[in-house]
């Protein structure tokens, strides 16, 4: 295996938003980051939180292994940051497969998963550990976890996505961050969501899912963009707590999409990352 495959990781598109009611869920897609050695740590404008310097004491709490104060790397991505797109996730997990590939550390998927979410709780870039962003970085599956569970490293269950695609409306900046509190609010719209994705409906859990992440945040016009794409057929989703806007699709409905799309800012296409070997998978038709 190549150094860049052994430490890739995989950005996503969210199910479930894990703050509304503890329970989330996030599709990876093919946006990929992969770390690489460096002399020294990264500057604060490549790295704001200092993440990637929570490698080392989130392996040692988790495994015990130290790689020393001179164990040094950076990140090289394609994930939109600041988006929503789980590019901190991704970038947690490529560090742990990178540490574990230069000093020959065998990691199991759930050892990964606890390091790469504690990186992201010390380095105060995610308000639940993001275990379900995390898990889909491995770029396996699409994996439901629960944050209230005595292991939320460990998936409840995962769900098989059918679409092949997905265009990533991207519209700046979040204008402000959200906290979890806001997230609570609307708890019962959440549970909705959460309750749509356990009986197999994806397409009711994503709207459900945008319409409470979208009253949580304020953000009205992703109401009107979801509304339009739901009323054209699409299902659709606000990654995370947003800006971008994620749509599951086939090949062959790109470019009406892209026009759909096109009035509200740039978009870019990629594929969701499929695993064959998922097993105990929700199926969707």
């Amino acid at each position: 295996m190549n150094s860049e495959a052994s430490t890739r990781a995989y950005g996503g598109m969210s199910i479930l938003h894990a703050s509304g009611c503890d329970w989330g869920c996030t599709i990876p897609l093919e946006l990929t980051c992969e770390a690489f050695a460096s002399d020294s740590w990264p500057n604060i404008d490549q790295d704001p939180h200092v993440l990637l310097a929570q490698l080392r004491p989130s392996l040692v709490d988790v495994t015990g292994f130290d790689v020393g104060k001179s164990f040094f790397f950076e990140i090289r991505s394609n994930i939109p940051s600041s988006m929503g797109l789980k590019s901190s996730s991704a970038a947690s997990v490529s560090a742990v497969r990178f540490a574990a590939t230069m000093h020959d550390i065998s990691l199991s998927d759930s050892e990964i998963i606890q390091v790469a979410t504690q990186m992201q709780l010390r380095a105060g870039c995610s308000m639940t550990g993001s275990f379900d962003d995390t898990w889909s970085a491995l770029g396996r599956m699409a994996a439901v976890i629960r944050t209230d569970s005595s292991n939320p490293s460990e998936p409840v269950a995962s769900v098989d996505i059918k679409s092949s695609m997905c265009t990533l409306l991207l519209r700046g900046t979040r204008k402000s961050t959200p906290e979890k509190s806001d997230f609570y609010v609307n708890r019962s719209k959440f549970k909705t969501a959460r309750d749509h994705l356990m009986s197999g409906d994806i397409r009711g859990a994503m709207r459900e899912n945008a319409d409470a992440v979208a009253l949580s945040t304020g953000d009205r016009l992703a109401t009107e963009i979801i509304d339009r794409l739901f009323s054209l057929d699409y299902t659709a989703n606000i990654s995370g707590s947003g800006p971008a806007i994620g749509v599951l699709h086939e090949q062959d409905q790109v470019s009406h999409l892209s026009e759909v799309l096109g009035a509200y800012g740039p978009t870019i296409t990629t594929k969701i990352a499929h695993d064959p070997c998922q097993t105990e998978a929700i199926q969707w038709a």
